[in-house]
């Protein structure tokens, strides 16, 4: 039987969560070196960064310490999908779950009110993400973001940290000033003034170290000591109803896309109806040939639940930004659904009470002053492809 945990959050992070994502799509390249990146190097595999290579490097200086890498374009649209799906996986284990913006393939798990022991739930964990997904994750385990930030983070893949609440100062006293989040300049002072270590931080009185540093090094004093207040803020799960479709051959035609992406549009609104549900958003995704992923949001100015109305703003969308390659596979998600639509009236619609009261504050406005300076946009020829001649605007007096 498990004991309540009061307070305690568990961080799992996943080293190198490019890398991973791509080998896991890509099997064959599993034991090959590995660089992510354009211009610069966004991720690389471990025997990469053993020769020296490091996120943020140029491309070229990366490819001259590994010549045997593989290099790979980013393919943010796959890993953000496939991190989606982990926190859902994740959010079977505890409603309240948190992803870090900032770093892909890190997630903060609420464990209060769950009845678990920890070293049970974290072996769980890890073993749940390894079955569902491949990916050999660490833990983390404590009172604060922080801490259970840190101790993932340092912990190897497939190992778990647990760091009990009164012990968070003595577990980060002996870690590199690294691990805090100072910015280049506070980091660049501390080295010069020789703290290399969190101990150091916290070994300093409060105010003499605010006094140096501002609030940037009272908020590193405090998580030095281990404080750390923010609260774990819960990801909240969109619906959604999402078709897919698996080409017979890659299309080279964008008609071929066409056909496709209408197809599934008109397939996903049919589910929507019947669920009774309006649609805001529609995001199109593909599948490219022969990796990457091109994807399209269509954000609609107010809720539809026809699926020709939200075809024509689609259509309209690819034919600005079509795929760039040959398409294997297509997804239409759709997104932000509601029960009922809202529409955006106009303010000033007609004669009605509201334009005599304008009307009325134009001329007041007129008799305190020679000319008005209060106008309203006519329009004139909104077709024409010179934004002047599109509209005008006209006094209110003469309207």
């Amino acid at each position: 039987m498990g004991i309540k945990v009061a307070s305690m959050i568990a961080c799992l992070y996943i080293a190198r969560f490019a890398v991973e994502a791509e080998r896991a799509r890509h099997p064959e390249i599993v034991s090959r070196l590995l660089l992510i990146g354009e211009a610069t190097v966004l991720d690389c595999s471990l025997g990469a960064e053993a020769s020296g290579v490091r996120p943020g490097i140029r491309m070229s200086e990366a490819i001259g310490l590994c010549h045997n890498a593989i290099v790979l374009p980013p393919d943010m649209p796959y890993y953000n999908r496939l991190f989606e799906e982990m926190l859902d996986h994740l959010q079977e284990l505890s409603p309240e779950i948190e992803g870090d913006s900032s770093v892909t393939g890190l997630a903060y798990i609420a464990l209060r009110g769950l009845p678990v022991q920890l070293g049970p739930f974290a072996e769980q964990l890890i073993a749940g993400v390894h079955r569902c997904f491949g990916f050999m994750p660490s833990v983390g385990i404590a009172g604060g973001k922080f801490v259970a930030r840190v101790a993932a983070r340092i912990s190897r893949p497939g190992a778990a940290r647990i760091v009990p609440r009164d012990g968070e100062a003595e577990f980060l006293a002996p870690l590199p000033v690294s691990h805090l989040p100072a910015s280049d300049a506070l980091s660049w002072r501390l080295a010069m003034l020789g703290i290399e270590k969190i101990g150091q931080v916290a070994s300093l009185p409060l105010g003499a170290f605010q006094a140096q540093f501002g609030p940037e090094g009272r908020h590193c004093w405090e998580l030095a000591q281990g404080i750390d207040s923010r609260p774990l803020v819960p990801r909240i799960k969109e619906e959604t109803i999402t078709r897919r479709l698996q080409l017979p051959a890659p299309a080279v035609s964008l008609d071929a896309v066409m056909v496709g992406v209408e197809r599934l549009v008109h397939a996903a609104y049919g589910e929507a109806r019947q669920a009774g549900r309006w649609v805001r958003k529609v995001t199109v995704r593909g599948g490219l040939d022969p990796a990457g992923t091109w994807e399209l949001p269509v954000a609609f100015r107010e809720a539809l639940a026809d699926p020709r109305d939200a075809w024509f703003a689609i259509k309209a969308a690819i034919v600005r930004r079509p795929p760039e390659r040959p398409v294997e596979e297509l997804e239409v998600q759709l997104v932000g659904l509601s029960a009922e639509s809202g529409k955006q009236a106009v303010m000033f619609e007609g004669k009605g009470r509201l334009w005599r009261q304008v009307e009325e504050a134009v001329r007041q406005i007129g008799m305190q002053r020679e000319q008005p300076r209060l106008g309203r946009v006519m329009p004139l020829e909104p077709w024409s492809r010179i934004p002047e001649r599109r509209a005008a605007l006209v006094e209110l007096s003469d309207v």
